[in-house]
């Protein structure tokens, strides 16, 4: 008995019908992937700041620097001298024991850490060489970099912190070079190293994560607001104003400073 086979014309609605589905399930898988994408960077950040609290636990209550030199008595540092750059990353690896937490799958070489520091003649002093997530630099200050030296920046302690709920840690960013673009509403970066170069960058569909001083991590839409003012000493004279402008603007401490020191 001869057994009938495909015609042209039935494997080609077949081939169609596989072509819709695959146009149907391909949008569906990159949705699913990155959302999955996005809880890994939540669950990144939520170790983090675990880390960070231990850290503040172990020393007394005070944060650590964003970043001082091991190769200078005072730990100033000083551009072009190869110094060795003991960041906020490093100081609470021994907590971790992972770089991956400093890392959103969907960028992880949103910050290239290593790059930035050898374009100023430096180094780092770990082995943290890219990040993803950038930190408040209200909060974890840096009275070893010049011009504002010690005094002016002083390291904080939590006694300091006022609304921990509502005071940010570490978020979703993007390392922008000075005299490079910058999205639209972004502001322009005045150097190598300020905290503009280290803005909040929205890559979760248009949104991203920030964890908190209390610990907590949450996701923010780019357009979002969080409800907290402080005096701009800086710039406004001591009036207060909105601490926080997402999704660029994540430095500055809810009821004392808008912004960190210039």
């Amino acid at each position: 008995m001869r057994q009938r086979g495909f015609t042209l014309i039935e494997l080609l609605v077949v081939i169609a019908i596989i072509a819709i589905l695959a146009a149907m399930l391909f949008p569906v898988y990159a949705q699913a992937k990155a959302a999955a994408k996005k809880v890994t960077d939540a669950s990144n950040l939520r170790q983090n700041a675990t880390a960070i609290l231990m850290y503040v636990n172990d020393y007394d209550g005070m944060y650590p620097q964003s970043a001082y030199s091991l190769d200078h008595p005072l730990g100033v540092l000083v551009p072009a001298t190869n110094a060795r750059v003991y960041a906020a990353f490093d100081a609470i690896m021994p907590y971790t024991k992972s770089y991956d937490i400093f890392l959103d799958p969907s960028e992880p070489d949103a910050i290239p850490w290593k790059t930035v520091l050898n374009g100023l003649g430096l180094q780092p002093a770990g082995q943290v060489l890219r990040a993803s997530h950038a930190f408040n630099f209200a909060l974890f200050e840096d009275p070893a970099i010049a011009p504002n030296l010690f005094a002016a920046d002083p390291v904080r302690g939590e006694g300091e912190i006022p609304e921990p709920s509502r005071t940010t840690m570490f978020y979703d960013a993007k390392y922008f070079r000075a005299g490079g673009p910058v999205p639209e509403g972004y502001p322009v970066p005045p150097g190598p190293f300020d905290r503009t170069n280290f803005a909040g960058f929205a890559r979760h569909n248009g949104g991203l994560n920030i964890n908190f001083a209390d610990s907590h991590v949450r996701f923010y839409n780019k357009n979002a607001k969080i409800d907290a003012t402080a005096p701009d000493l800086y710039y406004g004279g001591g009036s207060d104003v909105r601490v926080y402008n997402l999704p660029y603007d994540l430095n500055g401490i809810p009821g004392v400073v808008a912004e960190p020191r210039a």
